[in-house]
């Protein structure tokens, strides 16, 4: 099965000052993401593919989560982020965390030595063309009963909830729109729901 891969222009670049904004923006979201993992069920010893690693802040956070006796492998495609990503790791002493350098298009191919307990993603699938078929594809990586949890944007609440604050709507709507207009995903919840009742070929569409 062929997966389309991310568009080669990231719209915010791999400079240094971008993998200082991501760290900085891991900063704020790994609390959440954390909550996130321990109530999905990661938990020590497990084996973990986290996809789209960039400079390795969610795999180094789920390095903690299953410790020692785990083991996390980091996908990234873009060689200098890679190179942050091992230099911020070996820094912080971690074992249990390797980086593949790869395109998500590659991974089936490329990982699938062993099966994985998890994989686990933190604002990516919105970079992705089709993501639904990402993810159908990366599920045959998880071993039966295993745990596919991916941390993605959804906008309409944010835009809602700012709806009577005209500089908080005004800030949030500029954000959404650059988004939108780089070719980002904005409206993963209906792309993913399209996926999954997405009609086999020859089959009736849902209604």
């Amino acid at each position: 099965m062929t997966i389309p891969s991310r568009d080669k222009s990231y719209v915010l670049g791999a400079t240094g000052h971008e993998h200082e904004r991501l760290i900085r923006q891991a900063m704020i979201f790994n609390p959440f993401t954390e909550r996130l993992f321990r109530n999905a069920g990661i938990a020590r010893g497990q084996r973990v593919l986290d996809i789209g690693s960039g400079v390795g802040d969610v795999a180094m956070l789920v390095a903690d989560l299953v410790g020692p006796t785990g083991e996390v492998v980091g996908v990234e495609r873009d060689a200098n982020t890679l190179t942050k990503a091992r230099s911020r790791v070996a820094e912080a002493q971690l074992r249990n965390v390797s980086f593949v350098a790869m395109d998500v298009s590659q991974v089936v191919s490329e990982v699938n030595n062993k099966p994985f307990d998890v994989i686990v993603g933190r604002l990516i699938l919105e970079f992705l063309p089709d993501p639904g078929a990402v993810l159908r594809s990366l599920s045959k990586l998880v071993r039966p009963g295993g745990i596919i949890v991916i941390q993605d944007c959804y906008w309409a609440p944010l835009l809602q909830l700012t709806a009577r604050l005209p500089l908080w709507t005004k800030c949030a709507t500029l954000i959404h729109q650059t988004f939108e207009r780089s070719g980002a995903n904005v409206d993963m919840e209906h792309r993913l729901y399209r996926a999954r009742t997405r009609p086999k070929k020859g089959t009736p569409g849902r209604c």
